[in-house]
């Protein structure tokens, strides 16, 4: 799937649901539903469409299944496609506010921004999800991407206040700093990001670029060379080679 780290990727359900009578249909149908999440685990999301299209049909598939449809649709870059899928889970499972996430997601990806929110806000006045920190993370992720960082913000802080380790809140108000010109304040985002994934190649870059403006040249070369080392997407490889080059000048 391919998105930002400023972006929450879509969750595989939880799969809360009554537990079925012990029958040979409910086990295949329990073994089934494992298969396809192991296959969009993995990544093997043509393969996860054309194991699920098929049990998606029944009249008994549940939101779960639709849900992962949705997912690996979102993994073959069809974002249109996999909103029908999150939007048939919730009207499967009215309840199913993983689906509702996914919905709001979706519809980020989709440049709906409006309509994004109307869907998040409809899981925090439900106040029965358990990871309300994503919810206010796409809320404020939608005001970034319509650049009104003075709404995004406090979505940022509200997400960090239910999880203080959450890393891509940081990433996102990095952003937000780094485009009013408050470096300073970038810096400590970007790092705080980092502190809690450090692995991830995106707030490596960041901070790397924010700390060569700031003229520190040599700690931004050897956040460079931890960035190398965190096995980048070709793309971040190739901006931070760039700005390795210019660093030597």
């Amino acid at each position: 799937m391919k998105a930002g780290f400023f972006a929450v990727l879509a969750f595989l359900s939880a799969a809360c649901t009554s537990t079925p009578k012990d029958t040979p249909q409910s086990r295949n149908q329990t073994a089934s539903l494992e298969l396809a999440r192991q296959l969009v685990g993995q990544g093997e999301y043509q393969r996860a469409v054309h194991f699920l299209l098929p049990r998606s049909r029944q009249e008994d598939a549940t939101s779960e299944v639709h849900s992962l449809l949705g997912i690996s649709f979102l993994g073959l870059n069809n974002p249109n496609v996999a909103l029908k899928s999150f939007q048939t889970a919730l009207k499967v499972d009215g309840d199913d506010d993983d689906a509702r996430l996914n919905v709001g997601y979706t519809l980020i990806l989709l440049g709906r921004l409006k309509e994004s929110r109307a869907a998040l806000e409809e899981i925090v006045k439900r106040k029965k999800y358990l990871s309300m920190e994503k919810v206010h993370l796409n809320i404020g992720l939608s005001y970034l991407q319509e650049k009104n960082c003075s709404k995004a913000i406090p979505s940022f802080d509200t997400a960090l206040e239910i999880d203080p380790t959450y890393s891509a809140p940081y990433f996102n108000l990095g952003k937000c700093h780094t485009s009013a010109g408050r470096l300073r304040e970038a810096q400590a985002s970007f790092q705080r990001a980092v502190d809690f994934c450090p692995g991830c190649s995106e707030p490596l870059l960041e901070l790397a670029l924010v700390s060569a403006r700031l003229g520190e040249k040599n700690k931004a070369l050897a956040q460079l060379e931890n960035l190398f080392r965190s096995k980048p997407s070709e793309a971040i490889e190739q901006r931070a080679l760039a700005l390795r080059q210019q660093l030597a000048r």
